[in-house]
């Protein structure tokens, strides 16, 4: 095996391909990254669970294939002193030669049989989208997935599509966040990815309005790719939670305010917070056109006003801030409403100009 290629590209491809490296595995060679050299430079990383398959350009001398250690090889490449990179393996292919400028390295390499391949899905029924969306559509959704919750299907996202309309889900009992986007072809699924996948994912795309992603999912596995990678994923198996049941449509107030005053109150007011599970996060609707924002909890007290428009009823409503903080951080929209059913009923949050969110979060019992 022997080729040349940009130090660059090939750190891209690394840092990449390392998110479905583990650290430790029973199975050394999966701590290793698989070098295959034909028409293309291709690297993949994969733990049996997911796999990262990316190609680099290069110009190919002699094609190969060998498995190397992803941390040794990859803190290597990110200091060499040129552009420019050359990789070759010695004649009996247990050492791996590289160099770059003055720069001149050998480590020892694993034998590419051993290593379990990434297989790829059909394509031909494949969806496009924009990679912008995509990766909004994840950012608005994943972080409502469950942590600890021992149900699996709640530990991923809800990947659904109803005709034209797709619609991301997640879930962690708490609360629900709900994204919806208008794509070109119609099809019906759902899957349930995990919310590991689906972040890996946006941290390897630059969200781009003009770049086209694809997927195609089966009853096992999901796929995402572009010409130069691809990324494969075992579902969670399960039924989903019927999630329009859980939002209601009837509310007794509801309150327009900007998205960032409120943030910045509620960020203000965890300031006394050590134990957030302990002391809620205590909002007064009042029909005086204001929101009252109160914590009592172990290192003080906090009151702050926050402007807004309230219509309905007078409501004292108890929250786990970092549920409301974590909601309020991703959402696009200058203002928001908040619509209420009751004390302890559900909390909706909508954009007053995007219908596209939904946000669900479940009240805590205030103290006093």
């Amino acid at each position: 095996m022997k080729l040349t290629c940009n130090r660059d590209n090939l750190i891209e491809g690394i840092n990449i391909v390392q998110k479905a490296v583990p650290s430790k595995s029973t199975m050394s060679v999966l701590e290793g990254i698989l070098i295959e050299v034909g028409e293309e430079l291709r690297l993949t990383g994969n733990d049996n669970e997911f796999g990262i398959v990316y190609e680099v350009p290069g110009i190919i001398e002699e094609i190969g294939s060998i498995v190397v250690n992803s941390k040794t090889f990859g803190d290597i490449i990110r200091k060499l002193p040129d552009i420019y990179v050359s990789l070759e393996t010695d004649d009996e292919g247990n050492m791996l030669h590289i160099t770059s400028g003055k720069a001149s390295y050998k480590i020892k390499v694993m034998p590419p049989e051993s290593y379990p391949p990434v297989s790829f899905l059909d394509t031909n029924n494949a969806a496009s989208i924009s990679c912008d969306l995509l990766c909004q559509m994840i950012k608005e959704t994943s972080f409502a997935a469950s942590l600890e919750d021992k149900r699996i299907i709640l530990k991923g996202v809800f990947m659904e599509q109803v005709a034209n309309e797709m619609n991301f889900v997640a879930i962690d009992g708490f609360r629900l966040a709900l994204k919806t986007a208008q794509m070109d072809e119609s099809r019906d699924f759902g899957v349930i990815v995990p919310t590991k996948i689906l972040n890996e994912l946006v941290r390897s795309v630059k969200p781009d309005d003009d770049k086209i992603i694809k997927f195609c999912c089966n009853e096992n596995q999901i796929m995402f790719y572009t010409d130069m990678f691809r990324m494969v994923a075992k579902l969670y198996k399960g039924d989903y939670i019927d999630y329009r049941k859980m939002i209601p449509r009837e509310f007794k107030t509801t309150v327009t305010v900007s998205t960032k005053s409120l943030l910045s109150a509620f960020e203000r007011a965890v300031l006394v917070m050590i134990d957030e599970k302990r002391y809620p996060l205590t909002i007064k609707f009042s029909q005086n056109d204001d929101v009252l924002v109160h914590v009592n909890a172990e290192n003080g007290t906090v009151k702050e006003e926050v402007s807004a428009d309230v219509v309905g009823e007078e409501m004292i409503v108890g929250f786990n801030a970092r549920n409301f903080i974590e909601c309020l951080k991703v959402i696009p929209d200058e203002r928001i409403v908040i619509s209420l059913t009751s004390p302890v009923g559900p909390c909706v949050i909508r954009g007053s100009e995007d219908s596209s969110f939904t946000y669900l979060l479940m009240p805590i019992k205030t103290k006093g």
